[in-house]
């Protein structure tokens, strides 16, 4: 058999060294995201200045999950600020992964047990407690039924159930055999919710039944927010769905942008509705803008890790926190950071904005390190730490700051 020159051995070998390294570092671009998409910068193309809940200075309710249907999650309006007094404690006896709702001088919030539990915020007296028989992962909403007050709580056992807000009575249940972590969506005389076997379901809460179900490409684990006349959810296959709230019909559906290898990703934040756009972050790193009208994107903000955060909207920014430790203030019409803060540990659960303070909690490795902290919305100066916290993050009515630690209520007041 004829060998080939050394010379000729040599180069060959050399490419093939070449070749081998280039795949390499290829590959490993890929890995690092070196060839995403990245960041896509918004125009003023479909902004609407004006269309957003302005907040209320007296507010006497935090009626459901993010304050409003279309999940803003701030009332810029309401002035909470430190420093405070500590009037009570309510230890809840296992985790409290989501916030309270709060109507008729009462908190409404449940555990990851299945405990609910009416706290009157004066005081911290335990007014009633139910079992709801399955882990609660989502925040209740109130509602009216038939001219009468109901709290409605969704369970991992795939129950919707509505409560009396008085005694804790189960009015009724709807079974939709399959886990919920969305809390409930309430318009017109309807609860909304997602599951994990990728429906999108309205409950006609007067006649206690399902008025419509419709099919989406993924799990839903967020919760969803009004958009118009439809409403919107974020999906575990990395898509966000418009829906005609009348009938489920879909209206437009969207694919997040993704990198080579992490791809459209998933949604386990729900979205926020604001200024013509639904705000909405990824676990593959995005916060994404999208038109309201149509679903295209209008920008795209790429973050250094995992988005699990629903994103908080007022003043025309969005606050967003991510698993990179920070917390993001992006202007809603671009995208571009305003001011971004290191919290030291990651952040999961959604910001929430009272006055002039955006508030988030830490995932800290170790349950007892977990911290609830204060920005200045402005600036991103760091205002207030309080020394408990975890995924949930304060919600607020008039004189009283609700904070929820790990397994524990607090109310708050501001000093005089």
């Amino acid at each position: 058999m004829p060998t080939l020159p050394r010379r000729k051995v040599a180069v060959a070998v050399g490419a093939l060294a070449v070749v081998l390294g280039a795949g390499t570092l290829a590959g490993y671009g890929l890995l690092a995201g070196w060839f995403d998409e990245g960041d896509v910068r918004g125009t003023t193309e479909g902004f609407v200045p004006t269309q957003i809940d302005p907040g209320d200075a007296d507010a006497g309710a935090w009626p459901e999950y993010g304050r409003t249907p279309e999940r803003t999650r701030a009332n810029g309006d309401l002035r909470l600020g430190p420093p405070y007094r500590r009037l009570w404690s309510m230890d809840a006896g296992s985790l409290l992964e989501f916030p309270p709702v709060v109507a008729g001088g009462t908190a409404f919030v449940a555990t990851n047990r299945g405990k609910a539990f009416a706290v009157r915020i004066a005081n911290g007296e335990v007014r009633w407690r139910r079992n709801l028989h399955g882990v609660v992962a989502s925040s209740p909403a109130t509602a009216r039924a038939g001219g009468r007050a109901i709290v409605l709580f969704s369970t991992m056992a795939g129950d919707v159930i509505a409560l009396d807000p008085d005694t804790g009575g189960v009015r009724w249940r709807v079974r939709l055999r399959s886990p919920i972590e969305s809390s409930p969506l309430v318009l017109g005389g309807r609860a909304f919710v997602g599951t994990k076997d990728r429906r999108v379901v309205a409950i006609d809460v007067t006649r206690r039944r399902v008025a419509w179900t419709t099919r989406v490409d993924g799990d839903v684990k967020g919760s969803l927010a009004r958009l118009g006349g439809n409403v919107v959810v974020g999906d575990y296959s990395g898509r966000v769905t418009a829906l005609r709230a009348s009938d489920g019909r879909r209206v437009w559906r969207t694919t997040s942008p993704g990198g080579a290898l992490r791809g459209a990703g998933r949604f386990y934040a729900g979205p926020a509705v604001a200024y013509g756009r639904v705000f909405i972050g990824n676990v593959n790193g995005r916060v994404l803008a999208l038109s309201g009208s149509t679903g295209r994107v209008s920008w795209v903000h790429q973050v250094d890790d995992y988005v699990y955060a629903s994103a908080a909207v007022t003043d025309r920014t969005v606050y967003v926190g991510s698993y990179d430790h920070r917390l993001y203030a992006l202007n809603a019409v671009t995208g571009d950071v305003r001011w971004s803060a290191d919290a030291g540990e990651r952040l999961s659960g959604s910001p929430t904005v009272i006055g002039d303070l955006v508030w988030v909690s830490t995932l800290a490795r170790t349950p007892r390190d977990g911290r609830t902290i204060a920005y200045d919305v402005r600036t991103g100066a760091r205002v207030f730490t309080f020394p408990d916290g975890r995924y949930a993050t304060p919600v607020g009515v008039k004189d009283r700051l609700i904070v929820t630690g790990v397994r524990t209520l607090y109310g708050l007041a501001p000093r005089r």
